[in-house]
């Protein structure tokens, strides 16, 4: 059998309700295979627990002690699957897909929408075939979730109650999950294009939604306080007020990066498409592709954590590292 490392992180597959009938970290990693002793027969499985979080918790840092656990263990096995909780899982997952660089072996995330005692849980189903994946599949860094084998930088958490709990909205899964369970992984063209393995991350950046009214003003105290980069989710393709043009340029004056998306999930920047867009464009804005904001983040603190060069994070952030953005 295929040598698998679990790693525990927590999250929902891990909690149990407390007298207030709030769900909380309860679990310990050797409760995994009480409640699901099938999974030793998919593979030898060993365990090690970094964590029992609910993902909110979860933190640049711990990415990093993720990233190097992994690397540090993988010539000792052949996949791995990291259990995590869901609403966070999409930023580590993109983390983690930068921060391994040519990483050789499958990473595989995977949660659950519902505890391990409840009855049912679709935690059973995701850690199988978790396992499966894991055992059998070249996916790179991935997530599995529901009936969806989906590219871990190019996934988003779309429902709190939903069992397929996330998706890829700018590219097709990598693979689809059936009865039995059969699975069937589409070729995996996304493999890492980066050879560094490079474990750091610089937490100080912010993300804001555009939206109407938005003041410069406050934008100012933002880019005064610390913060070494800001992504802007805007309008359509990429669309900025113009009152927001000049603070662009105080930013881009400022050595600070400015990263804009599209809010709209299944957006694209194409700034060059309307004058708003363009304006922005010239006071020296990056235009983040169709990335989610989940990989666009993480990309960005992990730039920032190798170079303070403008001129550098332009040149990195506009690369394809990781089969993250489509060029």
């Amino acid at each position: 059998m295929k040598k698998i490392c679990f790693i525990f992180c927590g999250g929902t597959v891990t909690m149990k309700r407390n007298k207030n009938g709030a769900l909380m970290p309860f679990y310990e990693a050797d409760d995994i295979f009480r409640f699901f002793p099938q999974l030793k027969d998919l593979a030898d499985i060993s365990v090690v627990k970094l964590a029992n979080l609910d993902s909110s918790n979860i933190e640049p840092a711990f990415w990093s002690l993720l990233a190097k656990t992994i690397n540090e263990k993988k010539n000792k096995f052949d996949g791995f699957v990291v259990t995590h909780g869901t609403d966070t899982m999409a930023y580590t997952a993109s983390a983690i897909s930068f921060a391994l660089g040519n990483f050789p072996k499958p990473v595989v995330f995977t949660g659950a929408q519902k505890p391990m005692e409840d009855i049912p849980s679709d935690a059973t189903n995701n850690l199988i075939n978790a396992t499966i994946i894991a055992s059998k599949y070249a996916v790179g860094v991935a997530i599995v979730f529901g009936s969806k084998v989906l590219q871990g930088n190019r996934a988003t958490k779309i429902s709190e109650s939903e069992l397929d709990a996330f998706d890829s909205p700018m590219v097709p899964p990598l693979g689809d999950i059936s009865l039995e369970p059969i699975v069937t992984v589409h070729a995996n063209e996304s493999t890492s294009r980066n050879g560094i393995f490079h474990p750091d991350f610089d937490p100080r950046i912010m993300v804001v939604q555009v939206t109407p009214g938005l003041s410069r003003f406050h934008l100012r105290a933002i880019a005064t306080s610390n913060v070494r980069g800001l992504i802007f989710e805007a309008f359509g393709p990429g669309n900025m007020p113009n009152s927001l043009v000049p603070f662009l340029h105080e930013a881009g004056q400022s050595e600070i990066p400015i990263i804009i998306l599209s809010q709209c999930r299944k957006g694209i920047t194409r700034m060059q498409l309307y004058e708003v867009g363009r304006l922005a464009l010239d006071a020296g804005v990056i235009a983040g592709g169709d990335m989610t904001v989940e990989a666009a983040s993480t990309k960005l603190m992990w730039i920032l954590s190798q170079t303070q060069n403008m001129g550098a994070i332009k040149e990195f952030f506009s690369k394809n590292i990781a089969g993250e953005v489509t060029l």
